[in-house]
């Protein structure tokens, strides 16, 4: 993800009219820090810095991260906020605490079966940290490889992991790399559904 920070940060700093005194302007860093964020010399760049940068030159923060490949979003949409998940009524009245607007990708559908719950942990960093809001797409099955939002009968917990499959077991995999990875199988877990997107208003701010 630094790398295509980097990257994409080239790429507005070239296509824009923007100088570097500008972009350090908004941020409150220096030139030369932007020069080095675009160099790729310097990793780890705050998510205040990123939503800074976005913010100025109007595209999406997750985007210039390098985790979206949506420069611009365009269509708001509501969906319901979980505070709680029901395996057999996902989308209960009673489970439903508030409503947000979202950003959505032109090409996503079936809005109305998706929605935003908290993530429990520090799993998915730096993707989603504990508090911040993951947007989930209900579907039992997901391609390997893909993140999802899982049930694990054995320990009573919802979670969000990235799903391997392998011949023998289903691993969870988180992003944060001091979070071990979990071996389990498909008579222990359900997939409540794919993460499609990490809000940008809570993951960023």
């Amino acid at each position: 993800m630094d790398e295509l920070f980097s990257i994409r940060l080239t790429e507005l700093i070239k296509s824009g009219s923007h100088t570097l005194d500008d972009i350090a302007e908004v941020t409150g860093k220096k030139a030369a820090t932007i020069s080095r964020y675009a160099s790729g010399e310097i990793k780890g760049v705050k998510r205040s810095t990123i939503m800074s940068i976005a913010n100025f030159f109007g595209v999406s923060p997750a985007w210039l991260a390098g985790l979206s490949n949506e420069k611009y979003n365009t269509q708001i949409t509501r969906i319901p906020v979980l505070s709680k998940i029901d395996i057999s009524n996902i989308l209960a009245e009673e489970n439903i605490s508030d409503y947000i607007s979202i950003k959505i990708n032109n090409n996503w559908s079936d809005i109305e079966n998706c929605f935003a719950i908290a993530s429990p942990d520090d799993d998915m960093l730096p993707l989603l940290g504990k508090g911040d809001l993951a947007i989930v797409h209900i579907q039992s099955k997901i391609d390997s490889g893909n993140t999802a939002l899982v049930y694990l009968k054995d320990k009573n917990i919802c979670t969000i992991k990235k799903v391997i499959e392998t011949k023998t077991a289903v691993e969870l995999h988180s992003m944060n790399p001091i979070i071990k990875e979990i071996q389990t199988n498909y008579d222990n877990l359900i997939i409540i559904g794919r993460v499609i997107k990490a809000d940008v208003e809570s993951a960023f701010e």
